[in-house]
């Protein structure tokens, strides 16, 4: 008995098994049915059949032509802008404050030479910025556009002809339709053909019926009316069947066009998304360049103004240019009418000598440190932070906190900024959405990113300094 009732358990138990592996391939199944259902809602081939499925899809192709036309308009427009900087710049860096700045101290005069440098190098770096926006910006969009036109121009000529010969069918279509739930409604010269055959069908059976009803002189006129009720029905028959398989083969020409050109519309907006999407990273990885290079050239600045010692420099003034300590003394009467003719000589006596030793008496508040950070410094940093004409949503201001900080290499004093943007381009390693799509190519697993700068370089500002690649 109990070798029966461990067969039993056992045989329960595989029981048990099969169904609970069952369960799991049927859920299983049911799982990756409801995956494949949901990647196929999010396909345009699957989701502009309805009414106004044409004009919205061509409409959001219209919109993004629209959107790349004014982008590149806008990155002209900006290469302009840096181009119109850089020269104002390079003219400044000539300005006569700096050719003027030999009887300055050393101190100063390093200061106002380290001016001179950091702004003739940033319009080096906006001149290099407005070139890279030039040829990298916006002939880059120029190219993508051309592109892009190209890739749909005959298969949108084509679907826009077909599409034309529907509207013209649906133009004549009947104001009840007899089939609402077809895609390709019936026309109304169909429906009147198939009115009149449906009405010459009726007629024949009606006249037959009645043939057999009548007798005599009525028959006759029966008869008259039959026959051309049947004369009739073969060109209404003819014509219906005729109009009946051009609506079928419209109807499968337009399924096949109009599903590859979805497909191919989703590839270009994709394509465009992710284009934009690397450009704007360009462009942003550019203006941080050049941000970090004009920070290295005000640190520069400031360090050499760190150095410079204002009472050092008064008194080198003092020893190059001093003219001595005696006080001028005004020269004595001479009393020409009693002979005299000439001063009376005081040179020898010292007594008779005036020399300075003043006690100074200056209004000037003491600085402990030369280098201190102001009140407008600070108000300028917050009204940085908080512009009145940017109103930045709650969403938008979470994603920029949630954003961590990634130090990332960066040229070092002019060059190329093309260069740079190529070395901060975006890798294929970063995925900030859920499809993972890779622009540019890949960097080498051997190499390091060095960091900018310090990050609280700024802290003594009182505020946040120059965020870079966030």
């Amino acid at each position: 008995m109990a070798r029966f009732r461990n067969l039993f358990q056992s045989r329960k138990r595989s029981h048990q098994n099969h169904s609970a592996e069952s369960s799991s391939t049927s859920s299983r199944s049911e799982l990756e049915s409801q995956n494949f259902d949901s990647i196929l809602i999010n396909e345009f081939c699957n989701s502009f059949w309805g009414d106004g499925g044409y004009e919205k899809l061509l409409k959001r192709v219209k919109m993004s032509d629209k959107m790349l036309d004014d982008l590149k308009s806008w990155f002209k427009e900006r290469a302009s802008i840096e181009a119109d900087y850089s020269k104002r710049l390079t003219r400044l860096s000539k300005a006569s404050v700096f050719s003027d700045m030999n009887f300055e101290g050393d101190g100063l005069n390093r200061g106002l030479e380290r001016l001179q440098e950091a702004t003739a190098r940033s319009a080096h770096s906006h001149a290099e910025l407005s070139k890279t926006f030039k040829q990298e910006l916006e002939t880059r969009v120029s190219e993508f556009i051309t592109r892009r036109d190209g890739s749909r121009k005959t298969s949108q000529a084509l679907i826009e002809k077909l599409h034309k010969k529907l509207e013209e069918f649906k133009s004549l279509q009947e104001k009840v339709n007899p089939f609402p739930s077809c895609t390709i409604h019936r026309t109304h010269t169909e429906s009147c053909a198939r009115k009149r055959f449906e009405v010459d069908s009726i007629a024949v059976n009606g006249y037959g019926a009645q043939l057999h009803l009548v007798q005599g002189r009525e028959m006759d006129r029966v008869t008259i009316k039959l026959d051309k009720a049947k004369a009739s029905i073969v060109g209404t028959e003819k014509n219906y069947r005729v109009l009946t398989r051009n609506l079928e083969d419209t109807a499968e020409q337009w399924t096949l066009q109009w599903k590859m050109f979805c497909d191919l519309i989703q590839d270009l907006e994709e394509d465009r998304i992710d284009f934009i999407r690397s450009t704007l990273w360009n462009y942003a990885n550019g203006l941080s360049a050049v941000s970090v290079l004009e920070d290295e050239q005000c640190e520069v600045i400031r360090k050499t103004l760190e150095r410079c010692d204002t009472e050092r420099d008064i008194r080198q003034f003092i020893s190059q240019s001093s003219t001595g300590a005696e006080l001028y003394r005004a020269p004595p009467f001479i009393d020409y009418v009693n002979g005299q003719h000439e001063a009376p000589k005081f040179e020898g006596n010292p007594r008779n000598r005036r020399i300075a030793k003043f006690q100074r008496n200056s209004s000037r508040v003491f600085q402990t440190s030369p280098i201190n950070s102001s009140r407008v410094v600070q108000d300028l940093v917050h009204s940085i932070q908080r512009p009145p004409s940017l109103q930045t949503s709650a969403h938008a201001e979470e994603e920029h906190e949630s954003i961590p900080y990634v130090p990332r290499k960066v040229g070092r004093y002019g060059g190329s900024i093309a260069d740079v943007i190529a070395s901060n381009s975006i890798a294929p390693n970063f995925v900030p959405f859920d499809r993972a799509v890779t622009l540019l190519p890949c960097r080498s697993s051997h190499e390091t990113h060095q960091p900018l700068h310090d990050p609280h370089h700024h802290d003594h500002f009182n505020g946040p300094g120059i965020l870079v690649n966030h």
